[in-house]
């Protein structure tokens, strides 16, 4: 694949440069808001060497696969952002197109590093548990403080995030979210009698909390934009940062802060009661369902829960759970399309794709086989249903922020429950088996889009 050549094309086919509002990526997409969607010639991306398929709703999503980071890479060679976007006037967003973007823009970001630092304590536990490292070791107690130290400081990276998309200052950001972190106000707030303009401030600990910063640096942004306007340029450099942070702090800590507390609080306790009222056919509905969610890219609207959960709680039992089922049901019915099909090139797709997903990365086997094919997408929900029902029954937790697959099956291992990580091979096994056997049945040669 010549990454250079598409890298233009699809800049090219986007509008330009003066059509791109942000550019982004996450594991298999390239993840676009633009300023006129009318100007995205689609037809042409979908003939780019190397795109596997197009999703369009709140961002211009091109999903590449294994390949993103190359033409992502080639892209920003030649891509040159320009304070010019700002002064366009670009279509009117719906309110729920607009939250879902915001949604995406500030919690996409995160899942690498925390996904990184999850997987390394995970398999920091599970040598600990084969005796090779000892817990009381120098290197155990390094390693593991990589992990701890991502969700004690997850505010400030949420706080960067936020800056990112509401494109305000990043490092302005930062400080305002690092004073809910700095020790001596935690041990100030920790004695109960803190009063600001006459309002007693809540004690609350803003440590690995993601929507406080987010309230934060929202409100913290709008001021930015206001105090640009009004300050003289001579002192613009520190007047409108120190005014900024000097409002926007002590409203945070009266007002924003125990809002957004509240926001992380009420929801997960509403999904806990879901899951709870459901058990595991909740879990195997949302399996079932998350085929056409990962299409429309509604399921990055999950992400808030599984990261507030893990934050809060250290455990997510629904999303991640479901996605392990999802996961290796692609990996399962490609596999199966790869022994069946009689045309080589589908062969070699499916068979790619089938270990792409096997190792989490589902978007080639969604875009390059199961939607192509409905009997695959019916062996693929059938088995995502069943094996997700049963996953659910054992109640199964993830510890880690990633997506289920064999290279990171080790986001199962629980400390405090030794049976948690067996659950995880039975779902691994079974979804994988299910939708194998599925396919292998339904399977007829025939290449009819759904």
């Amino acid at each position: 694949m010549d990454y250079k050549k598409s890298a233009g094309l699809i800049l090219e086919y986007m509008g330009g440069e003066k059509n791109i509002t942000n550019f982004e990526h996450c594991s298999t997409r390239l993840r676009f808001n633009v300023v006129d969607k009318s100007k995205v010639n689609t037809d042409a991306l979908k003939k780019v060497e190397g795109v596997m398929g197009l999703v369009i709703n709140a961002q211009i999503q091109i999903i590449i696969g294994n390949n993103v980071i190359e033409v992502y890479d080639e892209i920003m060679k030649i891509y040159t952002p320009t304070k010019e976007i700002e002064n366009i006037v670009g279509e009117k967003k719906k309110v729920t197109t607009l939250i879902l973007e915001y949604i995406v823009g500030i919690f996409q970001p995160l899942v690498p590093a925390m996904a990184g630092a999850g997987v390394l304590k995970s398999l920091l536990i599970l040598f600990s548990t084969m005796k090779i490292l000892d817990t009381t070791s120098d290197i155990y107690k390094i390693l593991m403080s990589i992990s701890d130290a991502t969700f004690y400081f997850l505010p400030l990276m949420v706080a960067i995030t936020t800056a990112t998309k509401l494109n305000t200052n990043k490092l302005v950001a930062l400080v305002a979210g690092a004073v809910y972190l700095f020790p001596s106000n935690i041990a100030l707030l920790s004695k109960g009698e803190v009063v600001l303009f006459g309002l007693n401030v809540k004690n609350i600990s803003y440590v690995s909390q993601v929507f406080p910063p987010i309230l934060i640096v929202l409100f913290l942004g709008i001021l930015e934009k206001y105090l640009n306007k009004i300050s003289p340029k001579a002192i613009r450099v520190f007047f409108v940062p120190m005014v900024s942070l000097m409002i926007a702090v002590p409203i945070g800590y009266l007002f924003l802060g125990p809002l957004g507390f509240t926001m992380g609080e009420y929801l997960t306790v509403v999904i806990l009661f879901l899951y709870e009222k459901l058990g595991f056919i909740g879990v195997a509905i949302l399996a079932g369902i998350l085929p056409f969610m990962i299409a429309a890219g509604m399921h990055k609207a999950l992400s808030p829960y599984a990261i507030s959960s893990l934050s809060k709680l250290g455990i997510e039992t629904l999303y991640l759970p479901a996605s392990l089922a999802h996961n290796m049901s692609q990996s399962g019915a490609c596999f199966a399309v790869a022994v069946r099909a009689k045309d080589k090139q589908l062969k070699s797709a499916a068979l790619s794709a089938g270990i792409s997903a096997l190792m989490g990365i589902t978007e080639p086997a969604l875009y390059g086989v199961t939607l192509l094919h409905k009997r695959v997408l019916y062996g693929v929900v059938a088995s995502c249903v069943l094996a997700g029902g049963v996953i659910g029954f054992f109640g199964l937790k993830a510890l880690v922020p990633v997506g289920p697959g064999l290279a990171n099956l080790t986001m199962f291992l629980d400390p405090n429950d030794s049976k948690n990580i067996i659950y995880g091979i039975i779902g691994f096994g079974l979804s994988l088996v299910l939708s194998f056997i599925f396919t292998i049945l339904l399977w007829k040669e025939e290449k009819k889009s759904i």
